[in-house]
């Protein structure tokens, strides 16, 4: 269960320009002026927002995707600001398009989302760092998403799904491979 004035949260965090709106997986506009008839989980009809989703990719820059060999360099940062912000982490999946992370943060929306702002900025410059391609591109969308995670069960079913839903390639390192904030043993791990 969360400390006192916090919650367990799971972040997702896009890369640039990789879920437009009108996209065939469904989206949401801000405060869901526009939003299509279906989600991820269940797309919404073929064609659905087709002319705004033409539009967006005309108006947007390429995409920004990470290379394999981007996806720890991306995760281990995160996972270090997390652990020396001195926040409880359950999970972090790194691919090629997105982040999840499910970590304990103070339960206030405008903290969240400056903290958030800070893993992302140190993210980036640890892939620029070793990465000069990204150095002019840029790396995340606006916006991310923090779901509450109120209850044991969806505690459980949050981390199996970041572990173990995120692709074969990901990058994924939970509470049981950060030992004392100084050591982690990042790779693909079986969810308990």
């Amino acid at each position: 269960m969360p400390l006192p004035g916090m919650r367990w949260r799971h972040i997702i965090i896009n890369t640039h320009s990789t879920w437009l709106h009108g996209d065939r997986r469904g989206f949401r506009s801000r405060d869901h002026r526009i939003h299509s008839s279906g989600d991820y989980k269940n797309p919404p009809v073929q064609g659905e927002h087709a002319g705004l989703h033409k539009y967006r990719l005309k108006q947007s820059a390429s995409p920004t995707t990470f290379e394999r060999e981007a996806y720890a360099k991306v995760g281990e940062a995160i996972v270090q600001n997390i652990v020396k912000s001195q926040f409880r982490l359950a999970a972090v999946a790194v691919n090629a398009t997105h982040v999840h992370a499910l970590v304990e943060l103070p339960d206030e929306p405008d903290q969240i989302k400056e903290i958030v702002g800070w893993f992302k900025w140190f993210a980036t410059r640890a892939l620029r760092r070793t990465f000069p391609e990204y150095g002019g591109v840029e790396v995340w969308a606006e916006g991310e998403t923090y779901k509450a995670v109120d209850n044991p069960q969806h505690m459980q079913s949050t981390e199996r799904y970041i572990l173990g839903k995120q692709g074969t390639d990901a990058w994924t390192c939970s509470a049981r491979t950060v030992s004392n904030g100084d050591r982690m043993e990042p790779g693909r791990h079986d969810p308990a």
